[in-house]
């Protein structure tokens, strides 16, 4: 049998205008409709589309490995959604219908539902089909999903910044319906266990300081020659500045200046790739978005738009941006003085330590490799990981010792100075006032020393009972 495959494909849309898409391939050759669905969602970040064609691989794969019929399509939809939650494979090792599909968690399967969900109603909508044709269609909800739904609905309006301007009226019709598949509910809050996840600050000066060293150099030999300053000052964006793992790599050199308030500061904004305002010094003056210089004066996509597999690929989330035009962000350093240590060691690795670009592979951006090429994600997180076991940790997610630790670390830090959860989100540049929340948990050790506070209480009380009595 003839399994499907998704490969990435050059796609001439209009003249001279070519685009990288995932194109599906089938026993019976190209899957035409959903190649026509990706161009028309080809504007989606890289990461989206790849997801969403795997989802639909799989459904296709499941559409050729499966004998039964079925009368409607909704009923082979909450067939294969079975499949995603429950895998193909039995008790005994069997597996009947040759697709060896292990168990999904809820949270992998809901996305899968969800791209083909999408996939389905776009298919509906632009080939004038009817509810019964769709995959996963409406339907009316039972009272149970219709309080599921309401409930939904008020976290939503709760959180959103424009809930205002809703229409009650249309939502309560809207919660009167149903999808015929429904996303699983998962109880378990361990998408985020943060207290595990967060770097133990308590060893950030040894990583900065005694982990990213470059080996065989004297500890007593200058800075510049004994301290990878580009991985340093990565480190330091994460850590004290709450940034993503995948976000200093958006940085421009023009990006990171003085800042107005505090010479000896270092101001870091942090641009979205594709809309961010471009420096005038490309420009000429006008105004114009970085996708557009990129493609104009560099010949180069966005670092988002680069497929997953590409060293230059680096990903972006859907972050608050500056309410101005020029849509970025900016680096909220905790404590403040590291802004003045982070401008110290960014000037000595410019004078000292940066490679520039090669005169044909130009590019604007701030960190570079030893070709002067963009210096890449993988790269970086090599000598992460490199400078946590030098200094004696395990690099682990659990143990926060990966990059993405550090974000975690950042929003612990601001939880513990007693700051309000307005305050974090926007430090963590968050949209929403409860994103931040899956970056807060208690230690084990905290919880541990919370509840000897709770024992030294309670035995207090039981001696004044006794002595009452």
């Amino acid at each position: 049998m003839f399994h499907p495959l998704v490969v990435r494909t050059t796609i001439h849309i209009e003249d001279k205008i070519k685009i990288r898409l995932p194109v599906i391939y089938t026993q019976n050759g190209v899957l035409k409709s959903y190649l026509a669905y990706s161009i028309y969602k080809r504007n989606k970040s890289m990461s989206w589309i790849d997801a969403s064609a795997r989802a639909i691989c799989l459904l296709v794969e499941f559409v050729e490995f499966n004998t039964t019929n079925y009368k409607y399509p909704a009923d082979l939809f909450a067939a294969f959604s079975d499949k995603l939650f429950s895998g193909t494979i039995n008790l005994n090792g069997e597996d009947p219908t040759g697709l060896r599909w292990r168990k999904r968690s809820i949270r992998n399967g809901n996305k899968i539902i969800s791209y083909v969900t999408q996939y389905s109603d776009w298919l509906c909508d632009h080939k004038e089909l009817n509810n019964k044709d769709k995959l996963n269609p409406w339907r009316e909800a039972t009272s149970h999903e219709e309080r599921l739904n309401w409930a939904a609905y008020s976290h939503k309006y709760k959180n959103a910044f424009l809930a205002h301007t809703w229409s009650k009226k249309s939502m309560q019709e809207i919660n009167k319906l149903s999808r015929n598949v429904r996303y699983q509910q998962d109880h378990r809050d361990n998408d985020h266990n943060s207290a595990l996840n967060r770097f133990p600050d308590g060893y950030i000066d040894d990583l900065i300081h005694k982990g990213f060293i470059k080996p065989g150099v004297l500890a007593t030999a200058p800075a510049y020659t004994r301290l990878e300053l580009r991985d340093i000052l990565i480190t330091m964006l994460l850590h004290f500045g709450g940034l993503r793992r995948s976000e200093p790599f958006h940085l421009w050199l023009e990006d990171i200046e003085i800042h107005p308030e505090n010479s000896n500061e270092a101001l870091v904004c942090v641009y979205e790739p594709e809309i961010g305002q471009s420096p005038m010094s490309y420009t000429n003056g006008r105004i114009e978005f970085r996708e557009e210089t990129l493609a104009k004066n560099f010949q180069l996509l966005p670092r988002n738009k680069y497929e997953k597999s590409k060293k230059v690929y680096a990903g972006w989330k859907n972050n608050k941006l500056s309410q101005s035009k020029k849509n970025y962000m900016v680096v909220n350093w905790f404590e403040p003085s590291v802004g003045e240590h982070f401008l110290f060691y960014w000037r000595l690795y410019l004078s000292k330590q940066r490679v520039s670009p090669h005169k044909n592979r130009e590019h604007p951006y701030a960190f570079t490799n030893q070709y002067g090429d963009p210096y890449s994600i993988d790269a970086f997180e090599r000598k992460h990981k490199k400078a946590i076991e030098r200094i004696g940790l395990s690099f682990e997610k659990d143990l926060g010792t990966t990059p993405h630790g550090h974000r975690y670390a950042y929003a612990n830090r601001l939880e513990e100075a007693g700051v309000s959860n307005l305050f974090v989100a926007n430090a963590l540049n968050h949209k929403s006032i409860k994103s931040q929340d899956s970056y807060k948990s208690l230690s084990p050790s905290q919880i541990r020393a919370e509840l000897k506070r709770f024992d030294s209480k309670a035995k207090v009380i039981l001696v004044l009972g006794s002595d009452d009595e």
